[in-house]
């Protein structure tokens, strides 16, 4: 008896009918399909299936042999998943987050410096906003993030990489505008729109 067979015949059983387990699961002939089902009946030594115009229908016999062909399907794919697994273990994951709008400044050379000591890795990012980021930190979701300082979360320990520019851009005819530098006061009352973080 081959897997092909057990195979077959629990597309026949869950279809309900050789021509569409043929045309839909197999993707192979009817008759073709028919002798299969025949020699696998001839092998095991019982009717498995009542054949009609109205399709299939599965003997006692036939719903035994069901239920252990389909065990043994998945006891084939379980072995097969395992020696895979073996063989080609799966890449440690470590996932990194980034303050959205400073993935493409940071991202590439962290994902060298890792590869580099760690080829095995698999590298995931994530952008988010910064309470976002420390949040994905405290819950394990992340394994490392470039954010900016979160207060009140002491089980976080931060060092401080890099200091980032407070930028203003304003419209060239803006009161503002033609100053060489702008204080926080100078905003006050002043629409703005900020990148979230």
């Amino acid at each position: 008896m081959e897997l092909r067979h057990l195979r077959y015949f629990v597309a026949v059983a869950e279809e309900g009918s050789i021509t569409l387990a043929a045309q839909r699961r197999l993707h192979t002939a009817q008759p073709s399909l028919s002798h299969q089902i025949r020699e696998l009946e001839r092998e095991v030594g019982a009717q498995l299936l009542i054949r009609s115009a109205q399709g299939v229908e599965l003997t006692p016999a036939g719903q035994t042999f069901l239920d252990h062909a389909r065990l043994a399907l998945s006891q084939v794919e379980a072995a097969g998943e395992a020696a895979r697994r073996v063989a080609q273990p799966a890449k440690v994951s470590f996932v990194m987050g980034f303050l959205i709008g400073t993935e493409m400044e940071w991202f590439p050379e962290a994902v060298r410096l890792l590869r580099d000591e760690l080829p095995n890795i698999e590298v995931t990012l994530a952008s988010q906003n910064s309470p976002e980021l420390a949040a994905g930190l405290l819950a394990g979701k992340l394994d490392v993030a470039f954010l900016r300082p979160e207060s009140g979360m002491p089980d976080l320990a931060f060092t401080h990489l890099v200091t980032e520019p407070l930028v203003a851009v304003l419209a060239s005819g803006h009161r503002l505008a033609a100053r060489e530098a702008i204080s926080p006061r100078d905003i006050i009352g002043e629409t703005f729109i900020s990148i979230g973080d």
